[in-house]
C-alpha cells in the first residue's frame, strides 16, 4: 500500500516532467549484433529518447566490469534483464588500464570491448562512461596517479599540456573500442557521458572549454548523441553543451526535474544515478539499501522516465583500488572500503537483495507485455575451516626499495609510487619529551629506536604525537600506511601520499631524511635487514598453506586482525581494518584453485606469537552497529 507522501509525490511529479511517456515504455528493441539502430532525440521538444524514431525508455544498471569478477559478468547482467531492465551503464576506470611502465591492459576484468558484447549478445544496450575522470569511489576518480607527481597540478582543464595530453592518449584507446560498438554502427552503445559531474569539481580553473573540448573528441571520431551526469542546482549544470542530454545525480525530486529542464532546452532529462543504497567508509556504518528510491522507480515506470540505477551491483574495489573522500581543504578525510557492496539490490557476490525482487516487481508490473527472463540462480559461496597463519618474518624484512636521502621527506608520487607503504628515518637530538608534527597520509606507525611510540591517523585530523625524551641522539622511523586518493572535489589535485609536507620536533624543523617504499602491487618477499628497530617492529608478514576440495565464492573473516592487507594465491583482495564496519574480504572462485592456495597476511600490529585464525564464511557480515546515513548525492 502506498503512503499519502508517495502518492502526493508521483502525482506532483508527473504533473511536471513531461519528457516521456508509456509509449517509451513499450519500445522492447534489443541491439542486434552488425544491425545498425539509431539513436536521437526527439518528441515533444526533443525532451524524449528515440531509437529508430520510436520512443524508448532507458532502464539502466550501472555494473563495473572492472570491480566484478570476469566469470560472473554474464550473471550479473542476466539479473539485471530479469529485473526488466534494458542497459547496462559502466565507468571505464583509466588508472587501471594505464600500466606505470605505459603500456596497455585490457586483459581479464580490463577487457572492457568484451563486456561491450557480451552485453549486447544478451540483448542489453550501453551507456559508455570512459571519464576520463569518473569519480566512483575510486582512486582519484579513475586519473592516474603520475598526472600529479609535482606539486601544482591543474586536472581537468584544457590549460595543462601534460594533462590533455595523457588525456588524448587514453582516449584514442577508449574510441578504438567504442566507435565500431556505437548503435549506428551495429553495437549496443546508445550514448557516450562526456566526462563526470565537472559541475561538482569547484576549482578556480573550471571551464566550459574542457567540456566542449570532450564533445569536439569524440564528435571527431563520429559518436553522439552524449549526455552529461551532473547535480541538480544552477551550479552543478553550468558546464552542460547545447544539445547533451542531462542525466542528473539523481532525478528524484520533482524540483530538480523542472530545473534541469529550464536549464537545459530541448534535450532529454533522466536521472543519470539514481541511488538504491550509498558508499561506506570505514569507521561508519554497514551497507543499507535507501528505501525512499523504490518510490523514485515507480514514478519513473508511471511516466515512462529514463533512469540508471548507480550502482545495481557494486562488487569490489579489488587491490588498492578503492578511493577515499574529504572537504575542498583535505579535512575530513574518509577512505572507503574495500567492498563496493553500496546497499544494491544485487550483492557483492551476486546475491539478490529483498530490494532485488522489490524493483523487479515495480518494473514489470508496470510492463506487462514484456517478457523478462528467469532470474538466474546466486553463484554458490562456501565456508572454509579456520586456519592459523604462520608468521614469516617483520615489516623491515621486506623488499623495500631504497629512495635516498632527502632534507625533507618526499611523496610517494615524486618516487613514482601510486599508493602502499613507505619507512621514513631522520635522526633527532637529544631532549625533553617534546612534539613530533607531521603530515601523515594517511597512517603512520612512529617507532624512536627500538621503541614503539604510537600512531598518526589522518582520519582524526591530527598530525602529532608526543615524543619521550631522549639521553642521545636517536632514530624515528614513521611507517606510512596509505589509503586512496581522494575522487572528489577539487582537493584530488593536492591529495599526496606519505609524509607530505615539512616535520617538526617541538617547533623545530627536522631534515635529513631517509626513505623507503613498497607499492603492494606483488607480495612483499622477505629479505635480509638492515634496520636496527627491526626486533621490536610490531606487526609483519604472515604465510598460510590451505588445501581445498572444492572451489566456490567464500568471505575471508579478518574481524580478529588489526589492520593490513591480504592476498590470495598473488591476488590482493584489498585493505582490512578492525575499526569496521566491514570485517570479510570477498575471495572470488576464479581467484581460488582445488588443491593447496597461498594465503598471505601483512599486518601493521598483529602479534607475531600469537597470530588469529582465519576462516572463510559464506556470506559478508551486515550487521548494522552504527547508522550512517545514505546521502544520494546530497553532499551540500
Amino acid at each position: 500500500m502506498k503512503t499519502a507522501w508517495a502518492s502526493i509525490a508521483m502525482a506532483v511529479f508527473a504533473a511536471s516532467t513531461v519528457v516521456a511517456g508509456v509509449d517509451a515504455m513499450k519500445n522492447f528493441q534489443q541491439p542486434q549484433k552488425g544491425t545498425p539502430a539509431i539513436m536521437s532525440f526527439g518528441g515533444q521538444g526533443g525532451r524524449e529518447f528515440m531509437l529508430d524514431g520510436k520512443p524508448f525508455q532507458i532502464r539502466s544498471a550501472e555494473i563495473h566490469p572492472q570491480r566484478v569478477p570476469r566469470e560472473y559478468w554474464r550473471h550479473r547482467i542476466l539479473t539485471a534483464k530479469a529485473m526488466g531492465l534494458n542497459t547496462i551503464a559502466f565507468y571505464t576506470f583509466w588508472n587501471q588500464l594505464e600500466q606505470a611502465d605505459g603500456s596497455w591492459d585490457f586483459s581479464g576484468r580490463n577487457d572492457i570491448a568484451a563486456f561491450i558484447d557480451l552485453c549486447q549478445e544478451e540483448g542489453m544496450w550501453v551507456l559508455f562512461r570512459p571519464g576520463p575522470y569518473v569519480c566512483g569511489e575510486w582512486d582519484l576518480g579513475g586519473l592516474p596517479t603520475y598526472l600529479i607527481k609535482d606539486d601544482v597540478t591543474p586536472l581537468r582543464n584544457t590549460k595543462n599540456p601534460q594533462f590533455m595530453e595523457a588525456q588524448t592518449r587514453y582516449l584514442e584507446k577508449m574510441a578504438e573500442i567504442a566507435i565500431p560498438r556505437l548503435s549506428k554502427n551495429g553495437g549496443p552503445i546508445l550514448m557516450v557521458q562526456l566526462e563526470n559531474e565537472y559541475g561538482s569539481y569547484k576549482s578556480p580553473h573550471d571551464e566550459p572549454a574542457y567540456i566542449e573540448w570532450l564533445k569536439d573528441f569524440w564528435e571527431k571520431k563520429g559518436a553522439g548523441p552524449f549526455y552529461l551526469s551532473e547535480g541538480s542546482s544552477n551550479h552543478h549544470l553550468r558546464f552542460v553543451p547545447k544539445g547533451v542530454a542531462v542525466g542528473l545525480d539523481p532525478a528524484d525530486r520533482p524540483a530538480d526535474m523542472r530545473n534541469a529542464l529550464r536549464i537545459a532546452p530541448g534535450v532529454p532529462v533522466f536521472s543519470g544515478e539514481t541511488y538504491p543504497g550509498w558508499l561506506r567508509h570505514w569507521g561508519e556504518g554497514n551497507w543499507t539499501p535507501t528505501r525512499k528510491t523504490l518510490n523514485s522507480v515507480r514514478w519513473y515506470m508511471k511516466d515512462g522516465v529514463s533512469f540508471n540505477l548507480f550502482v545495481y551491483h557494486g562488487g569490489t574495489n579489488f587491490g588498492l583500488t578503492a578511493g577515499s573522500n574529504s572537504n575542498e581543504k583535505g579535512g575530513k578525510f574518509q577512505p572507503d572500503l574495500t567492498s563496493y557492496d553500496y546497499g544494491s539490490p544485487v550483492g557483492e557476490h551476486g546475491n539478490l537483495t529483498k530490494e532485488y525482487f522489490e524493483y523487479r516487481d515495480i518494473i514489470l508490473g508496470a510492463l506487462p507485455e514484456l517478457k523478462a527472463p528467469a532470474v538466474p540462480q546466486t553463484p554458490p559461496t562456501m565456508e572454509v575451516a579456520a586456519f592459523t597463519p604462520d608468521f614469516m618474518c617483520n615489516l623491515t624484512q621486506i623488499d623495500w626499495r631504497a629512495e635516498g636521502e632527502s632534507e625533507h621527506p618526499r611523496t610517494l608520487e615524486s618516487v613514482g609510487q601510486n599508493q602502499g607503504l613507505a619507512v621514513y628515518s631522520v635522526e633527532v637530538p637529544a631532549g625533553a619529551e617534546a612534539t613530533l608534527q607531521a603530515p601523515v597520509h594517511d597512517y603512520g606507525v612512529v617507532y624512536m629506536g627500538q621503541e614503539y611510540v604510537g600512531t598518526i591517523n589522518r582520519m582524526d585530523g591530527t598530525n602529532g604525537i608526543t615524543l619521550p625524551a631522549r639521553k642521545e641522539p636517536t632514530t624515528v622511523y614513521i611507517l606510512v600506511d596509505t589509503f586512496g586518493h581522494v575522487n572528489f572535489c577539487s582537493y584530488m589535485e593536492k591529495d599526496r601520499k606519505g609524509i607530505v609536507g615539512p616535520v617538526t620536533l617541538g617547533g623545530k624543523l627536522l631534515t635529513g631524511w631517509s626513505m623507503r617504499v613498497h607499492p603492494l602491487t606483488a607480495v612483499p618477499v622477505e629479505k635480509p635487514s638492515d634496520c636496527p628497530c627491526s626486533a621490536n617492529v610490531r606487526g609483519g608478514m604472515f604465510k598460510a598453506t590451505v588445501r581445498l576440495e572444492q572451489v566456490q565464492d567464500t568471505f575471508l573473516d579478518m574481524a580478529a586482525w588489526p589492520k593490513g592487507y591480504l592476498w590470495v594465491n598473488g591476488h590482493l583482495l584489498g585493505r582490512y581494518w578492525n575499526i569496521g564496519p566491514q570485517e570479510r574480504l570477498y575471495c572470488p572462485a576464479e581467484f581460488l584453485k582445488q588443491g593447496d592456495n597461498e594465503i598471505v597476511v601483512l599486518d601493521l600490529f598483529a602479534d607475531r606469537n600469537n597470530p588469529p585464525a582465519i576462516s572463510g564464511k559464506t556470506e559478508r557480515n551486515m550487521e548494522v552497529k552504527k547508522e550512517t546515513k545514505s546521502l544520494n548525492n546530497q553532499w551540500d
